[in-house]
């Protein structure tokens, strides 16, 4: 399996209540399986989501990515295979202001020993793709 989560627990601080967000979620994910993870508002998607991705831990349980325990890597470890192997389309543009948008789309490749050469080629290309050249 290339990810293997079980009993994934979270919960968020309200104030002084806590609001049990993930309840013992189990989730196997094959190479090359494609899966949709659906639910109303505020159901725990992205939480698990970022949990998966290795942006949050969760408080309880285990998550296994790729044969690693991703809850005892470093969070550069964990960067490491969100850079490699993990892609994310966030709902907000989370884009830095203070960058342009060639520096903004070469950010990934700041945690792998990509050449300038081709990163630049990489970065043009992603541009083009989009339709975001006249934004050089």
């Amino acid at each position: 399996m290339l990810i293997e989560a079980r009993n994934v627990r979270r919960s968020y601080l309200l104030g002084q209540a806590t609001i049990p967000i993930l309840r013992g979620v189990d989730l196997s994910v094959a190479e090359g399986e494609f899966i949709s993870i659906m639910g109303t508002s505020g159901s725990g998607k992205s939480t698990l989501l970022h949990i998966l991705g290795g942006l949050d831990t969760p408080d309880q349980g285990s998550y296994v990515f790729n044969g690693k325990n991703m809850l005892s890597l470093s969070d550069g470890e964990r960067s490491w295979i969100r850079t490699h192997w993990i892609g994310f389309v966030f709902q907000t543009f989370d884009l830095l202001p203070q960058l342009n948008v060639e520096e903004n789309i070469s950010l990934p490749f700041l945690y792998n020993k990509t050449t300038p050469e081709l990163k630049n080629s990489q970065v043009r290309n992603a541009m083009d793709r989009v339709g975001l050249t006249h934004r050089q």
